[in-house]
């Protein structure tokens, strides 16, 4: 299974062009933007380590602090990728216990080293890694290791819950799925979540796929959930 790594970032273009760098050299990535969201993904899966997209409008030393005192998170490596104008936030985050920072521009090189340096990942000449596991329904494909969502060829970017809830979905194309059987999939069992939540969340992921896809894919059906369901228009 190849490496996951989070990038913790609020700019959709900057997640693409990393995630796309560290796919090339063997890394699978997810996005999150915030700490909530890499404990999410850290309970469901192995993050192998987490970027943060450190920018003079963020404080991401706050994040790296927090990913320290939990459990979850506390061994995780953290890098941290600086843009130009917070170049102050460096004391700040050498003191959160950051592992890595590097001032940007950067060459991918440098970072992708550090990665492989970090976990024992540097690939051997001649090895192929298999082919990840993909999802399509419709005008929606999936490829479940990398977290990448496309709809209608164009990137979808989706939060941890509402990957999975989707996920699910393609998994079981056509069928109506109660609220309590995607509370079940896409939430830890430690935490309670009514139906409200999941409809919040329905939501989004609806507003997500219809700005490419040809029409709403997922249908309401009242007292009964969800389901996933494709019209050629």
């Amino acid at each position: 299974m190849k490496p996951l790594i989070v990038i913790c970032t609020h700019d959709a273009e900057f997640y693409l062009v990393l995630s796309h760098i560290l796919a090339v050299d063997g890394f699978t990535s997810a996005l999150t933007s915030n700490v909530d969201e890499i404990f999410e993904l850290a309970a469901e899966t192995t993050v192998r380590a987490c970027v943060l997209d450190c920018r003079p409008d963020n404080r991401m030393a706050d994040n790296c602090t927090r990913l320290r005192q939990d459990a979850r998170t506390s061994a995780l490596p953290v890098i941290a990728l600086i843009a130009a104008g917070a170049e102050n936030q460096h004391l700040a985050l050498l003191k959160s216990g950051i592992n890595e920072s590097f001032m940007r521009p950067l060459a991918p090189s440098k970072l992708l080293d550090y990665l492989h340096f970090k976990l024992g990942t540097r690939p051997e000449p001649g090895v192929r890694t298999p082919p990840a596991m993909s999802l399509k329904y419709g005008d929606v494909e999936m490829t479940v290791d990398s977290h990448h969502v496309r709809c209608n060829g164009r990137e979808i970017l989706l939060g941890p819950i509402e990957f999975r809830l989707l996920r699910h979905m393609l998994e079981n194309p056509e069928k109506v799925l109660s609220r309590d059987e995607l509370i079940a999939v896409a939430w830890p069992d430690n935490v309670y979540v009514g139906p409200r939540t999941v409809d919040v969340h329905i939501s989004r992921l609806r507003k997500s796929l219809k700005h490419s896809s040809h029409g709403d894919i997922i249908r309401t059906v009242r007292l009964g959930g969800y389901a996933l369901e494709y019209h050629s228009f």
